[in-house]
């Protein structure tokens, strides 16, 4: 894993170093170790000795994404947003001293309103160099969501494709 491109790779791979120590106490983290079985009715014609083969487990997966509820229509009064190099997030900074609002991943941006989505896209986000990457991507899922017509009260069915 290289972690010189994204500090959020250092976190991942500090997280797995624990889990590893730990003897794999979070079953997100575990990985797969193979169980031998037997392959019925088949022995080595050299060695009369049966032959194995390597089985894993059925890998669980997500059949949904699960997204936070969102507020709706609460960007009217919106400064700026940025991306916090500290906290790995995106404030969006509201005018009148009100609290400032944190989104962890670039996908909370599908679950907001259209309204939203459109302050959003007027603003362009400020971020440092290092962080290029990371913030753009928020940027970009932006401008995707606006120009699909993806939000919270959208059917990905009725979206444009």
């Amino acid at each position: 894993m290289n972690r010189s491109n994204y500090e959020g790779a250092t976190l991942f791979a500090r997280k797995l170093r624990m889990e590893r120590r730990k003897g794999w106490k979070d079953e997100l983290y575990m990985p797969q170790f193979p169980m031998h079985e037997q392959i019925k009715y088949t022995l080595d014609p050299a060695t009369n000795i049966a032959r194995y083969k390597l089985v894993y487990k059925l890998v669980k997966v997500m059949d949904k994404i699960p997204l936070l509820p969102m507020k709706q229509v609460f960007l009217g009064n919106m400064a700026l947003w940025c991306y916090d190099s500290e906290t790995h997030e995106v404030v969006i900074v509201f005018k009148n001293d009100e609290d400032n609002f944190r989104m962890l991943g670039p996908l909370w941006i599908v679950n907001m309103s259209a309204a939203d989505i459109n302050k959003l896209l007027q603003h362009d986000i400020f971020y440092e160099d290092k962080d290029a990457h990371q913030a753009l991507l928020f940027q970009r899922v932006t401008c995707f969501c606006y120009y699909r017509g993806v939000h919270a009260g959208s059917l990905w069915s009725e979206a444009d494709h």
